[in-house]
């Protein structure tokens, strides 16, 4: 029988394992047809691994980004008969592939799955409890004998018939994990799914075919083991509205039945002998079990009234009985339309869903937006005035050019807009400035795009500081700007967006400091707009800025717009603070109210009086964001003035994928409560403080979408909120697991 091997990877950080797991493949003891390396939306580990690897088959991941995707990129790239997977952080002994396969001679069995060992980075850590080895992704006490049925294989290692994915269709992409979001199970509702259609067969266990999985020191952590506890409950969650609780459960209830109950006794009959160790296993079991079943709960309570729709796993690729055949080249997407190798949609109509940024000037009304509009395109029209954009709305072209009835609209909107006009500044007045921009190096070309546009900043005095975040030590320095005068390149080890940004605090030689991120492009007055107004009205301590889209190439970057109403809530400049905004009922608490972390700037004698960003809250911590608005928040209750200035333009990059779009959607959830429980922590009159003002909080996430965006027809999945509610539900416990994780530094 023909088998195809299919690794996925999406780091540079796992090189030499993914190089381990290339070679063990091509060194079995029955060569497979083939060996197919994807690779996750990463052009730079593409490129290294297309030029390493010249006995593999090395694909770019054409479908939706993460391990779903990349898993129904390889299958559909595959031409063997039987489909085997292995994890780019494992490695197969000689015999893995041959024992694996051996039970698909019964025609009833569908897949197989193989025995995972862990390899520990040291000495097999004692107390790390062995019912709980599914948390490393590792083969786990409790599991059948060998050949017996399964529910199914674990994804580190398994072999799954070609006929499973022309039947039953791809891994779900909605629950598949991306990067380092550790949301998973993918497999077992593929093979949930594919039984409840072919109920007289069945997967198995092949406990001689071994692999060994890499489990770095990372993970052998309190906060890798809860956090991975509580993904497995909301994960489960996920797959029983796709395919009902008894079946997503039978596996979890015998091992809740019959080897839980084994180990805890074990673990307690050991306590004489070495305390310490028993009461840390015994700690491991309970707390794990107790989270795990808390996520089960309230992701079922979450997803009650929008579960999780049961077409969601082929939303990024057309499965039928001929998806999955041996085409390397092009995928169809669920529209009909076709993606390249590198991802990019094909043909006239792959922008049609999308939409095309415009603008309409109410001082010039012959308005000329080109010959090459379609008819009933999808326009997103920035409204400008003065030079400046005071609004922005959703219309259609015909195919002669903009709708004239349209056009009449917008100028009976818009024509009162108040002009953005203010008085000029000298030069000599400006104060020296210095803009921040933190980056682990993972989107360059976007990192080198930010930075082109940093340099062509109107604004007389000023230094760019590149922050370089990346964790680790096995890597180059960033030499990208070496022969560029005004940028520094500075390395900050410690990991997250706020421990990055405060070293550009006290490394910065500005009188105030301007943060960005590297996926924006900046408007080449953004500085200016902010540098006049530290000068005009010296009692602001802080400026926040207009943030708009940079494209809409994709549709979820249209849901971003749809569903948040983009960074950006004003049109209009505005002086806030507790006694300017006595009368707005979540000030300062509103998410967004007072500005986003990508275009903000600060006094530096204000940052560096607050003790700078809280190293427990951003990208890069558990708590995932919520550094900008506690700094906002902090300024504010420091009895400061805040300014928004929408002069002080940037454009940011939207995420591309759908998969993307909701994880941006959770962590945004997670940063949120996140940063109210460090307030809580902080002074406990907080929570008094945003109990009153609850009501208006649940009006503003309940709001109708016609109140957040100017767009008219909303196509945002229905499960988006779902997703947020889930993110806010674990901020609490993840902003604990971030202090915990500081306090260990």
């Amino acid at each position: 029988m023909n088998v195809s091997v299919v690794i996925c990877a999406y780091t540079l950080d796992r090189w030499e394992d993914l190089s381990s797991a290339v070679t063990s493949a091509l060194r079995q003891t029955i060569a497979p047809c083939e060996v197919i390396v994807v690779i996750d939306y990463n052009d730079e580990l593409f490129t290294r691994a297309s030029n390493a690897m010249p006995d593999a088959i090395v694909v770019a991941n054409v479908a939706t980004k993460g391990l779903s995707g990349a898993r129904n990129t390889g299958v559909a790239t595959s031409s063997g008969e039987i489909i085997a997977f292995l994890d780019d952080d494992a490695y197969g002994e000689p015999e893995w592939l041959e024992r694996l396969v051996a039970p698909l001679d019964d025609e009833q069995i569908a897949g197989a799955g193989g025995w995972v060992v862990p390899q520990w980075p040291g000495d097999e850590p004692l107390w790390f409890p062995k019912t709980f080895l599914w948390v490393l992704g590792c083969s786990y006490l409790g599991l059948p004998e060998d050949g017996a049925t399964i529910r199914n294989p674990i994804g580190a290692s398994m072999a799954i018939r070609r006929r499973v994915f022309d039947v039953a269709g791809g891994f779900a992409d909605g629950i598949g994990r991306v990067g380092r979001n550790q949301l998973g199970c993918e497999e077992t509702e593929l093979c949930i799914r594919y039984i409840k259609l072919r109920p007289q067969e069945r997967f198995v266990l092949s406990r001689d075919s071994v692999v060994h999985h890499r489990v770095t020191s990372s993970r052998l952590t309190w906060h890798y083991f809860w956090r991975r506890c509580w993904s497995e409950g909301l994960s489960k969650a996920a797959i029983s509205t796709l395919v009902g609780s008894k079946r997503a459960l039978s596996s979890e209830r015998q091992h809740l039945a019959k080897a839980l109950p084994l180990e805890l006794y074990e673990s307690m009959s050991s306590l004489f002998r070495d305390p310490r160790l028993a009461v840390r296993k015994l700690w491991h079991i309970l707390s794990g079990s107790l989270l795990a079943a808390t996520g089960l709960l309230w992701g079922k309570k979450l997803l009650r009234n929008r579960p999780i729709r049961a077409n969601a796993w082929n939303s990024g690729v057309v499965v039928s009985t001929h998806s999955f055949t041996a085409e390397r080249a092009i995928l169809k997407v669920s529209n009909g339309k076709e993606r390249d190798s590198i991802g990019h949609e094909s043909g006239d109509d792959a922008q049609r869903d999308a939409a095309r940024i415009v603008q309409f000037d109410l001082d010039d009304y012959e308005i000329n937006f080109g010959s090459d509009l379609q008819a009933d395109e999808r326009l997103w029209v920035e409204v400008v005035k003065d030079g400046h954009i005071v609004g922005v709305a959703e219309q259609r072209a015909d195919a002669g050019g903009f709708l004239v009835p349209s056009v009449s609209q917008l100028l009976a909107k818009f024509n009162e807009a108040q002009s953005l006009s203010r008085p000029a500044v000298a030069d000599s007045d400006l104060l020296r400035a210095s803009v921040v921009v933190p980056t682990i190096y993972r989107r360059v070309e976007e990192l080198r795009r930010t930075v082109d546009s940093l340099l062509q900043l109107n604004y007389p005095d000023f230094e760019i500081l590149v922050i370089d975040n990346r964790a680790g030590v096995d890597y180059e320095p960033i030499t990208d700007f070496q022969d560029e005068p005004r940028v520094r390149v500075i390395r900050e080890s410690k990991r997250g967006i706020s421990q990055a940004r405060n070293r550009g605090i006290v490394s910065a030689t500005g009188e105030f400091v301007a943060f960005t991120d590297d996926d924006v492009v900046v408007d080449p007055e953004w500085l200016r707009a902010m540098g006049e107004l530290f000068v005009i009205e010296p009692e602001i301590s802080a400026v926040s800025g207009l943030t708009m889209p940079l494209e809409f190439e994709t549709v979820p970057q249209l849901w971003f717009e749809e569903y948040y109403g983009g960074f950006s809530r004003s049109f209009r400049p505005e002086v806030m603070s507790l006694d300017l905004n006595r009368d707005d009922a979540l000030f300062p608490y509103a998410p967004g109210r007072l500005g986003a972390g990508c275009n903000m700037a600060f006094r530096k004698a204000t940052l560096l009086e607050l003790g700078g960003f809280n190293v427990c809250l951003g990208t890069g911590t558990p708590a995932k964001g919520g550094e900008d608005l506690a700094m906002f928040t902090s300024v504010v209750f420091a009895n400061r003035a805040i300014a928004f200035e929408p002069t002080a333009l940037v454009r940011h990059g939207h995420r591309r994928t759908e998969q993307e779009f909701f994880m941006q959607v959770m962590n945004y959830g997670t940063g949120l409560t996140a940063m109210f429980t460090s307030l809580f922590i902080a002074d406990p009159r907080h929570v008094l403080a945003l109990l009153r003002r609850l009501p208006a909080g649940l009006r503003l996430l309940t709001r109708p979408r016609g109140e957040r965006s100017p767009i008219q027809s909303p196509s945002y999945p229905r499960r988006t909120m779902a997703y947020q509610i889930m993110g806010m539900s674990y901020g609490p416990v993840a902003y604990l697991l971030s202090v915990a994780r500081s306090l260990r530094r």
